[in-house]
């Protein structure tokens, strides 16, 4: 899994603390069926380039198809999400604190594209097609930052220097954006709160009075700003949430039915059914079923392959 279930402004933890980098291979084949990674933002550039199948990733409300070849870019402050994925997905991810091409003198580059960018003043193209040399900087990176060898620092920063060059200068989209000042970003901090409110009490009741109580806005702003920065109802995130929860537990635990649907916040069984039904596809005792027999043909293949060593 890429990510923990913290659908809310997510502080990345770099594993190159000396470059500003987070940079990896997954298998989503690892991944829970819930999704590759749930609704989040954070202050970072990400950069994912799928090498086999594809996956659906979320940005600010807008579903892309990203497959094989093909290159995804959230920018910074931009809600994402993954929620559906072959898992035969493959995929190198590149996560890059904006500080990264900040230097100590403001130069032409970092003013006329890192600032604007950093301030969602510009927007690059959220999906890229057909761009070989992007791809195979993208994976170059990941390796680089992997093997650390000496001066690493200085080729992980050129080769990022040259994948920025290809999203800006042949991308052929440069979006501009309204800079989130203003209302725009107090909304934004009201959203953000009320994803960290689902988050910490989806196992309880949660009514609409209690945003209002913790915001002190009205019912109707609420639905509306929730909605126009998530794309979805208040009540289909929060169940959302539960169930992604429930499929945990399902997973990793053997609480029954019944006590999983109440622990997440379900207050009847036959609705947690239905609703983990329309948001997984399948019902609850057949997802659990599924991820236990794929755990015995996993542990089984591998006793054949130590037997056969």
């Amino acid at each position: 899994m890429i990510f923990s279930y913290a659908p809310y402004h997510e502080k990345v933890e770099m594993n190159n603390q000396e470059i500003g980098i987070r940079s990896f291979f997954h298998d989503c084949v690892e991944s829970p069926e819930t999704g590759v990674f749930p609704l989040h933002w954070h202050d970072c550039l990400e950069i994912i380039a799928v090498e086999t199948g594809w996956l659906d990733v979320e940005i600010d409300q807008v579903t892309y198809r990203v497959e094989a070849g093909q290159v995804a870019v959230i920018n910074p402050e931009q809600l994402h999400a993954c929620e559906k994925f072959n898992p035969t997905t493959t995929l190198y991810c590149m996560i890059v604190d904006i500080n990264f091409f900040r230097s100590r003198y403001v130069d032409a580059m970092e003013e006329r594209y890192i600032l604007p960018l950093a301030k969602k003043q510009i927007l690059l193209p959220s999906l890229v097609s057909g761009n070989q040399e992007l791809r195979r900087l993208i994976i170059k990176c990941c390796a680089v930052c992997e093997e650390q060898g000496l001066a690493y620092q200085i080729y992980a920063k050129a080769i990022i220097l040259e994948i920025m060059y290809l999203l800006f200068a042949k991308s052929g989209e440069i979006r501009t954006s309204n800079h989130l000042e203003g209302k725009e970003s107090v909304s934004y901090e009201r959203v953000d709160t009320i994803l960290r409110y689902v988050d910490a009490h989806y196992g309880k009741r949660i009514k609409l009075d209690d945003f209002v109580e913790l915001l002190h806005i009205n019912k109707y702003y609420i639905c509306r700003i929730f909605r126009q920065h998530t794309g979805k109802t208040l009540l289909d995130y929060i169940n959302l949430v539960r169930i992604q929860k429930a499929t945990e537990l399902l997973i990793s635990t053997n609480r029954s039915i019944t006590d999983i649907a109440f622990l997440t916040g379900f207050q009847d069984i036959n609705f947690f059914s239905r609703m983990f039904k329309r948001i997984m596809g399948i019902s609850p005792t057949e997802l659990r079923k599924r991820h236990r027999q794929k755990v015995q043909t996993d542990s089984h293949q591998l006793g054949e392959t130590v037997q056969g060593n």
